[in-house]
């Protein structure tokens, strides 16, 4: 039967029976599961990756992959399913299936798993769920799965790239065959992603027989230049002071790396706990993103201005609950001050650097450490166990444990960028 483009709200295939509310309960369940899981994974090796450029992707990826994950759970709740059920894995050889890529020993590995089995079956399931859904029963499913799609797409894409670039050697490549076969074989194992593979078989572990611990050590390419600590210079010196800003701001990739051992380390919390700290370890890494993109579009060069390592020294170390009180309340809760602050660093781009970009980028850091503030302090209220002021002393104990880490090294000074400031400056003033 014929029907108009505009009847049934523009819906097509109206008339086909679909999938049962159970049916597609259990599905989307195992969907979100491996959304989360592929979180866990791709945050522990956002640490132990060395690569810049990945290490920045897989941070992206991450976060997505948790939105993914917390629609499809928010979509659950809707269709008849007990919150307390999702707490639980839906098929243990789903969970050992995950439990064996976490286990990827190197980039080869771990592209091989994500990018040529994980998320390649897991758009393939997205697509057959929708041509065996009926898309107006199922309609707020269709809408998610459909937003899910368009990112996961894009990952592929992304990672196949990523691929190309960082393993070019055909020894290499030909050594990955194994543990692709061996992803394959666990996902088989599940039944593929959605279950319903007749092929379903019990494996037992071949690396995962002990959990996956992330290596507490930074992992650097060369990419940019490194030095334990900076000199601070006082704003008056313009040139010298955008440098050390626009090097904070880089260097904060050090921070998304402990954000990531507390998402993966951290056991036992409610979904939200983890969700919050996906989105601050995305943050952490979008202001490293906005220090190497303003110093290469001031310098011509992300290396113009070296990294430190001393904070990323301190969240290797530290154990994870203090790590985070001391972000969130000692680091972050401190930039909340004013002046100085996060207000008085994009006041200093706008007014006194008269630099465009950073401007922008301080502005949405500020936004950015607002939102941060808020969630370390609801996440440790209600993890850690104690009162208010004890948080606070533990806080504080915390930062003094990072001084004690900053004063292994000396600060060093920074290139004065005045010149190029002032470029920019009458660049912007033609443009206007």
């Amino acid at each position: 039967m014929k029907i108009n483009s505009y009847r049934y709200a523009g819906i097509e295939k109206v008339h086909v029976t679909g999938l049962s509310v159970p049916n597609s309960a259990e599905q989307i369940r195992r969907f979100a599961y491996l959304e989360e899981r592929l979180m866990f994974l791709l945050a522990a090796h956002h640490v132990s990756v060395a690569h810049r450029d990945l290490k920045m992707l897989l941070g992206r990826l991450q976060y997505e992959d948790a939105t993914h994950s917390d629609a499809l759970r928010k979509r659950l709740n809707e269709l008849r399913v007990p919150k307390g059920r999702m707490k639980s894995s839906p098929d243990k050889a789903l969970t050992l299936l995950m439990n064996e890529a976490e286990h990827s020993e190197n980039v080869p590995e771990l592209l091989t798993a994500v990018a040529d089995v994980l998320k390649p079956a897991l758009v393939q399931a997205y697509e057959n769920y929708l041509q065996a859904c009926n898309p107006l029963a199922d309609s707020p499913t269709v809408r998610i799965l459909q937003q899910i799609l368009v990112e996961e797409k894009e990952h592929l894409r992304l990672l196949r790239l990523a691929w190309e670039d960082l393993v070019k050697d055909a020894a290499e490549r030909a050594a990955t065959s194994l543990w692709l076969e061996k992803i394959r074989a666990f996902l088989k194992a599940a039944g593929g992603v959605n279950g319903l593979s007749p092929e379903k078989a019990e494996l037992q572990p071949i690396r995962s027989q002990q959990s996956y611990r992330i290596p507490r050590q930074l992992s650097r390419d060369h990419a940019l230049k490194r030095v334990w600590d900076y000199e601070a210079p006082p704003q008056d010196d313009v040139g010298r002071h955008a440098a050390y800003l626009m090097g904070l701001r880089m260097s904060e990739v050090n921070v998304s790396e402990g954000l990531a051992i507390v998402l993966f380390e951290v056991k036992d919390k409610p979904w939200e706990f983890y969700a919050d700290i996906s989105r601050h370890l995305w943050d952490e890494v979008r202001h490293s993103l906005f220090g190497e993109a303003a110093i290469e579009a001031t310098c011509g060069s992300r290396d113009a201005v070296p990294m430190r390592d001393y904070e990323g020294v301190y969240c290797m170390e530290a154990e994870t609950m203090e790590q985070y009180a001391t972000l969130g309340l000692e680091v972050e809760g401190a930039n909340m001050k004013y002046p100085v602050g996060k207000r008085g660093e994009w006041e200093f781009f706008r007014e006194r650097a008269r630099h465009p970009l950073m401007t922008t980028f301080q502005d949405f850091d500020w936004a950015d450490e607002v939102l941060h503030v808020h969630i370390a302090r609801r996440r440790l209220e209600n993890w850690f166990v104690g009162s208010p002021e004890e948080l606070a002393r533990f806080a504080e104990a915390g930062k003094k444990h990072r001084s004690e880490i900053k004063k292994r090294g000396k600060g060093r000074a920074l290139p004065d960028l005045l010149s190029q400031l002032q470029k920019i400056h009458e660049r912007s003033a033609v443009s206007a």
